[in-house]
């Protein structure tokens, strides 16, 4: 699942790109900058619908590349301090006209930022890929999709509709959406929260020793997929919902069994050096091995 979920975000790109050259085609423009940077710059984005892709690489510079769909839309770039390296820089998309309306508001970013960048990133109606950064970093969408690959810091997400994928984080994840699923691959991290209301939650990987992870759903399920040799222990319970679970639970001294009641789930899995807090009020809580 992980190579697909590779070569997806690959094809994500070059679609991105070819998606370039048919707006070069429409008349529609590219505008590229480089700006010199600490090694540890603070860099913020506000964009209203577009894609957004932000890398990390080794380099003490920011590039930018943006496509802007309509003469009537700008993208101002400011880089503080003005002269010599950069510690700030913010990217914000102006509309000239307020009559510019749907498409034509559009602005494609990709930028390529230190790795040591902290970042905070607006883009309301259009998706954000964020990949290999080690600092914090901020997502806000409405409607868009997120997808954060290979992060290492402090990472808050959130979003109204679109679905998030974060892949091999490490750190402190927050991840937050009402109608959109949230999916998880291979995380390191020993502080991790999550909540949506009525997407799927979908968590495939190990547990951190020591580490706290908290999962919330209202109407959506709930599937943690996790391999035998985790070592947790787990309060699960869902209102109205259902509880499975493949793994086997040792129950608690108080209460006296895992199962406790109709819709909680209380046990120590192996020698239970994370600890595991699943909630839900109608959907299905699953639990099983990798």
């Amino acid at each position: 699942m992980i190579s697909e979920k590779r070569s997806w975000g690959k094809w994500s790109l070059v679609l991105l790109l070819m998606a370039t050259s048919v707006l070069l085609a429409a008349g529609a423009s590219h505008l590229e900058k480089t700006f010199e940077t600490s090694r540890n710059p603070r860099i913020s984005l506000v964009n209203l619908t577009g894609n957004v892709v932000v890398r990390g690489w080794d380099k003490p510079q920011v590039h930018g590349e943006y496509n802007v769909f309509s003469p009537r839309v700008e993208v101002d770039a400011e880089a503080l301090p003005p002269n010599g390296p950069a510690d700030k820089i913010h990217f914000t998309t102006h509309v000239l006209d307020p009559q510019v309306s749907g498409d034509a508001r559009t602005v494609d970013y990709i930028l390529d930022v230190p790795v040591g960048a902290s970042l905070e990133v607006r883009n309301p109606q259009g998706s954000v890929r964020i990949e290999r950064l080690q600092a914090d970093a901020t997502v806000e969408s409405v409607g868009g999709s997120i997808v954060v690959t290979d992060f290492s810091g402090y990472l808050a997400v959130r979003s109204v509709g679109g679905n998030i994928e974060i892949i091999r984080p490490a750190g402190h994840v927050q991840a937050y959406s009402i109608t959109g699923s949230l999916h998880f691959v291979s995380p390191a991290t020993s502080k991790f929260r999550a909540s949506t209301t009525s997407g799927r939650i979908l968590y495939e990987g190990d547990f951190m020793e020591g580490g706290d992870y908290a999962l919330s759903a209202y109407s959506g399920d709930m599937d943690i997929v996790c391999p035998p040799s985790s070592s947790f222990e787990l309060s699960a319970k869902t209102v109205r919902g259902k509880l499975e679970t493949a793994l086997p639970l040792r129950p608690k001294r108080h209460p006296p069994s895992p199962l406790a009641s109709g819709n909680s789930l209380l046990g120590t899995h192996n020698t239970g050096k994370a600890t595991v807090e699943l909630t839900s009020f109608s959907g299905t809580i699953r639990i099983r091995p990798q």
